[in-house]
């Protein structure tokens, strides 16, 4: 295993540290014989390093330890070769495989108790031992300053950043890799580096000179994952030279095969696509195009996750949010000594149809009233879900546990019993992650705190925000090893029973329900009377004291409107509404609209934002219906400029995340006439990955004209032209769907 660490010197440097340690797997069986003669006939003595017999829990839901027998391996990244080879070598099911897929550096950070960014002092042993997970480790760590995960004020190093910019000399709209290089540009913290007007080996040499001069923590990349890398691999091949840009000479660049780069997955019903990673050994490589962390809390966010986690930086920055939970429980699972396994291993318990019907349902929705609601507020439950998790105990071996049927802890509604013996690991994970983000939030409102500061903690709560989100849907996961769908289903029914308690509360002391999406309840007082501060401060109160848990006030809204759906103007939309709050400068929140939409156009999310500035103004709606003409000329204003073609072709994308491959869409339709220009140049997108055009003529106005063009080849120089009808249209629709519920159903006809 080996380390770059920095320094607590001046200068910062970073020094190569390597532990002669490889981790283990786990290997179960009933005939204990049989399993030693199994491992014997896999070429063991290629890929095995030793063996031996250790107590373990084998699943989460067991009481007692297990003789299991621990496999450590000869190299780390062989590790699912060698558990193939054990599971063919017996019957269906006759050996038990864990730890297979867990990363190597995890299991090191697990087993050590140590985290990416922790303040260390690290020592050499006389001697290995075989105690730190069977690989044998010579060195020792200790955490300096009491420093752990749990700390919210730690301390970071200075690192160096370099931003790596390489532009090919391309006639056509997408570079490829057969083409030349053309410029290197390296944008340090202190200088900008130009590399070009050279023959292309002497750039790549001289760009590998200045990466080393340099020398950079972190290398930051837009699309170094599927492009940039694999392109300067491809170039150093075709000048008979190797590369390496990380700190390692032995690490060259390798060059791979673009279509076979990356996987699709699903999440949350949409799918999504990840390029495989290119790693720079001893820097941290991270494609600003491929790390959903990054995007959504900058670094500060990226180093909490790795840190709480214990995941390299490298692999936090590009791991989905159920990883980021895996490794979590991976860990808690580790220091309990129990097993993490191969394939998931606890099933959901059978039910009847009639226990089906009554169980598997989510959380409660009450429909909106349809229309404009004024003096309404908003009370939402703080992280409802995980804190269902965590205070009821709710995890794949609590619930319908085997040693403790007759609890008297009991889930609403099903009857389930919950373990009383142990804390599940699922609840065991949250708690540092609900207890932390608690801690940034109060630290972010003391007034002690400097606003730099603020905007540190903001960005490391926000990313433990995320994945407490997913941490309710990865636990009815199918492939959660510690997830259950009985407690999934238990968590909903918690759910329902604490929202229906908020609503019984609301209406006891006088308030009406308008509306409630799961942990959310609008409520005003009938008649329409103002109601002071005081009086929901008080229902807060009520509500916590009945439900146990926390509940905050959102605000009052001067009006709040909910819309119905597109198709069908009897049906509400539960999640879209808008608003304005009352006091705090007319502040709006908007849902399920153009501006919290991601494939809206910038121009359409900049007149939008216009007319909801106008229209909060009013403090009723009989107001906001006074500022309509104000609204109709902020629409005219914008219509006219796309009408004019002076809208700017950067703000008129739309954006389209693909469900399938682009080549399996068949209807004619303006993104597949994108798609299918994008493969005629050679660009194939995956199944998850985000196409973007401009619609250039939607009715077919000119012959042989594309409807539409993706981004890659619009012509800048010249200029591509957008169909300034279907744009108005589009832009129509989007300010009449606000205007709607103040009477004006069509804005392009006032």
């Amino acid at each position: 295993m080996v380390f770059w660490v920095k320094q607590q010197q001046q200068d910062g440097s970073a020094v190569r540290l390597e532990d002669k340690w490889t981790h283990s797997i786990y290997v179960g069986a009933d005939d204990k014989p049989r399993l030693k003669s199994a491992l014997a006939q896999v070429g063991a003595s290629q890929l095995v390093k030793g063996y031996e017999f250790v107590q373990k829990y084998e699943r989460i839901t067991d009481a007692s330890k297990s003789e299991v027998l621990r496999v450590t391996l000869s190299n780390s990244y062989r590790a699912e070769e060698l558990a193939k080879q054990i599971m063919l070598a017996g019957r269906f099911g006759e050996f038990r495989l864990y730890n297979v897929d867990v990363l190597p550096t995890q299991s090191y950070f697990y087993e050590h108790g140590i985290f990416p960014l922790a303040f260390c002092s690290v020592s050499s042993r006389s001697s290995s031992r075989q105690g730190d997970g069977g690989g044998g480790s010579n060195f020792s760590w200790n955490l300096e300053d009491d420093d752990d995960v749990w700390k919210v004020d730690y301390k970071l190093p200075e690192f160096r950043t370099l931003h790596l910019t390489v532009n090919p000399k391309s006639e056509a709209k997408i570079p490829r890799f057969t083409d030349g290089i053309g410029s290197i540009v390296l944008e340090s913290d202190e200088e900008t580096i130009e590399i070009s007007g050279k023959p292309e080996a002497e750039m790549l040499s001289e760009l590998e000179r200045e990466m080393s001069g340099l020398d950079p923590d972190f290398v930051f990349t837009e699309d170094g994952d599927w492009f940039l890398f694999p392109y300067l691999a491809y170039r150093a091949e075709v000048n008979y030279t190797s590369l390496a840009l990380g700190r390692e000479s032995n690490g060259p660049l390798r060059k791979k095969a673009a279509e076979k780069s990356g996987s699709s997955f699903f999440s949350y019903g949409r799918v999504y696509y990840r390029p495989s990673s290119v790693q720079l050994r001893g820097r941290v490589h991270i494609d600003t195009r491929n790390s959903f962390i990054l995007e959504e809390s900058g670094l500060q966010g990226l180093y909490e996750v790795a840190r709480v986690c214990r995941m390299p930086l490298h692999k936090a920055s590009r791991a989905s949010i159920g990883r980021c939970m895996s490794s979590l429980q991976f860990y808690h699972a580790t220091i309990r000594d129990v097993l993490i396994p191969w394939r998931p291993n606890v099933v959901e318990h059978l039910k009847s149809t009639w226990e089906l019907l009554i169980a598997d349902r989510g959380g409660t929705i009450l429909e909106p009233e349809i229309g404009v609601h004024e003096q309404v507020a908003e009370f939402d439950f703080a992280s409802l879900y995980p804190n269902i998790m965590s205070k009821k105990n709710l995890s794949g071996e609590t619930v319908l546990c085997e040693c403790c049927p007759n609890s008297d802890l009991r889930v609403p509604e099903l009857d389930y019993h919950i373990c009383k013996n142990r804390t599940g690991i699922v609840p065991l994970s949250l708690e540092i992650l609900l207890v932390k983000r608690a801690r940034y939030k109060q630290l972010m409102k003391s007034a002690t705190t400097p606003p730099d500061q603020k905007a540190i903690f903001d960005a490391r709560q926000n990313s433990l925000k995320w994945i407490l989100v997913t941490s309710f849907g990865y636990l009815g996961y199918s492939n959660s090893k510690f997830g259950r769908i009985d407690a999934h289903i238990a968590t909903c029914a918690f759910d329902r029973q604490v929202f229906m308690q908020a609503v019984r509360v609301a209406e006891r002391l006088g308030y009406v329900v308008l509306h409630g999406i799961v942990d959310s309840l609008w409520v005003k007082k009938p008649g329409g009377g103002a109601t002071e501060a005081a009086d929901y401060m008080a229902l807060k109160d009520a509500i916590e004291k009945e439900t146990g848990f926390a509940i905050s006030f959102e605000g009052e809204y001067k009006w709040v409107a909910f819309v119905h759906s597109k198709d069908n103007e009897q049906v509400p939309v539960p999640n879209r509404y808008f608003g304005v709050f009352d006091g705090d400068g007319n502040k709006l929140k908007i849902r399920g609209i153009g501006q919290r939409r991601h494939d809206t156009p910038a121009f359409f999310s900049r007149c939008e934002g216009e007319v909801l500035k106008i229209m909060a103004a009013g403090n009723t709606a009989a107001e906001v219906r006074g500022l309509m003409p104000a609204v109709r000329e902020t629409f005219h204003r914008y219509a006219r400029l796309l009408r004019e073609r002076k809208a700017p072709l950067t703000e008129l994308v739309f954006t389209k995340r693909l469900s399938k491959e682009a080549d399996e869409y068949r209807a004619n339709t303006v993104e597949t006439s994108a798609l299918r220009q994008l493969l005629d140049q050679g660009r194939h997108l995956h199944a998850g990955e985000v196409l973007q055009y401009v619609i250039t003529d939607y009715y077919y106005k000119k012959k042989g004209a594309k409807r539409a063009i993706p981004v890659q080849l619009i012509d800048k120089e010249t200029t591509t032209s957008y169909d300034a009808r279907r744009y108005t249209e589009l832009l129509a629709d989007m300010v009449s769907s606000i205007t709607e519920p103040f009477g004006i159903s069509n804005i392009a006809e006032i």
